[in-house]
């Protein structure tokens, strides 16, 4: 006769399954891995960001940039009008121009301009018609350089207050330089701006040549 046998007594010996001490070092080491993981996540997300901001002001800069010496290079609309006019100064810049975007044709309307740099807003804008609108917003002038700069026989190396008008009748180049940051900087850095320079001729001959008055767009 074959007797049944009851449920084994509990060995309080027996070290089957995981102690809480394992349990904690286990979940310790779960929680550096996901720390490391997070850092990661962090430094890749913030790298993305500054790469985008640097992008996103050198794009914004050169078109700025572009605008303005296009509108530059259809100054001369007529040989006997000088392009850039009395009372521009480092931070604005006074001149007429054709049609945006054409070329400039003799006898075609003058059209006045006028681009501000505003030093408390930090923003490049332009006023045509007696509309203004914002070019490029922080801004800041390139290094000992700057805003607006004019190439003159007449005009010193460093001036101060606005150009008279012989200054600017005889202007042969105007050079733009400027230092455009990110509109939204998510982590500090101090390369994510861009300096950007270009330079236009408004004229090809010097003031007086062979001892007579050069006409301004020749």
């Amino acid at each position: 006769m074959r007797l049944s046998r009851g449920p084994l007594p509990i060995d309080p010996g027996d070290d089957d399954g995981s102690s809480m001490v394992e349990v904690m070092v286990g979940m310790a080491m779960g929680m550096v891995v996901l720390a490391g993981l997070s850092m990661l996540l962090i430094v890749t997300l913030r790298g993305n960001a500054r790469i985008s901001a640097r992008a996103e002001a050198s794009d914004n800069a050169r078109v700025t940039m572009t605008r303005i010496i296009e509108e530059l290079h259809s100054a001369c609309v007529e040989p006997t009008i000088a392009p850039v006019k009395a009372k521009s100064t480092e931070n604005k810049l006074v001149f007429t121009r054709g049609t945006y975007g054409q070329a400039a044709v003799a006898g075609a309307a003058a059209i006045p301009v006028e681009l501000t740099y505003s030093v408390p807003k930090k923003t490049l804008s332009e006023t045509v018609g007696g509309v203004t609108r914002i070019l490029l917003s922080n801004v800041t002038p390139a290094l000992n350089k700057p805003i607006f700069a004019y190439e003159n026989p007449t005009v010193p190396a460093k001036y101060e207050g606005e150009l008279k008008e012989a200054e600017a009748n005889n202007t042969i180049v105007v050079r733009v330089a400027f230092k455009a940051s990110p509109r939204v900087e998510p982590v500090s850095d101090a390369g994510a701006a861009t300096e950007i320079e270009n330079s236009a001729t408004l004229r090809l001959t010097p003031p007086t040549y062979e001892g007579k008055p050069a006409k301004p767009c020749e």
